[in-house]
């Protein structure tokens, strides 16, 4: 058991599959800081909103922009797009990395072979991660979009350790599940924290977020 655990962490620390190893322990520990209410967990929106990006002309868009709207990586948090691509790509280069280490296991030809897998095991992540965000993707296109307006004035409870003029989430109850919202404060002194109460009073819709004040005590 002991000798084969040792394999397993000689194989994932071979290259290229060490590189995989490395996104999904930072994906890992995201998630983690995430589940504390350390971090918020921002949507991927390229192009028009609500509707498919224009892939048309990729031109006019950056280098790695142009590469999700090509790929359909966009319309859900990124954490899940570097989620799934750091998982397919773990798998695909562990079994690579499997057999080359079994034909090639030194030289320059282990890196050149190495380098060009690493390469192909990206982009078939990238391309298995669109096809399986697509209809997740669809699906919330077709979810009506509320009046964010109509928030305003409302009471939400923080769920993040901190709320600062860059940072913060809470939960609005809606009489179902809650709506997780993001929300942003301008006190200097960084009063709120987790669990306190906060009035909803304005919305920055550039940054889908909200302005927030604390519940004053009566």
């Amino acid at each position: 058991m002991q000798e084969s655990f040792a394999v397993f962490i000689t194989k994932i620390s071979l290259y290229p599959t060490v590189i995989f190893t490395g996104l999904v322990m930072f994906v890992t520990l995201y998630w983690l800081v995430s589940l504390l209410g350390m971090a918020d967990m921002d949507t991927v929106e390229l192009g028009d909103a609500g509707g498919e990006a224009d892939i048309s002309d990729l031109s006019s868009t950056g280098f790695f922009t142009g590469l999700m709207l090509k790929f359909g990586l966009y319309g859900v948090p990124l954490i899940i797009i570097l989620t799934l691509i750091s998982l397919i790509g773990w798998l695909l280069s562990y079994l690579y990395t499997s057999f080359l280490h079994q034909n090639v296991d030194s030289g320059i030809l282990y890196y050149v072979f190495g380098t060009g897998a690493l390469v192909f095991v990206l982009v078939i992540s990238m391309w298995l991660t669109g096809l399986i965000i697509s209809p997740i993707r669809k699906n919330i296109a077709k979810i009506p979009k509320r009046n964010a307006s109509s928030n305003i004035g409302k009471i939400a409870v923080v769920r993040t350790l901190s709320v600062t003029d860059k940072h913060g989430e809470a939960v609005l109850n809606d009489g179902g599940a809650g709506l997780i919202l993001k929300i942003r404060s301008d006190m200097s002194d960084n009063q709120l924290k987790q669990g306190d109460k906060v009035v909803l009073v304005a919305y920055l819709d550039d940054a889908n977020t909200y302005r927030v004040t604390p519940v004053e005590d009566k």
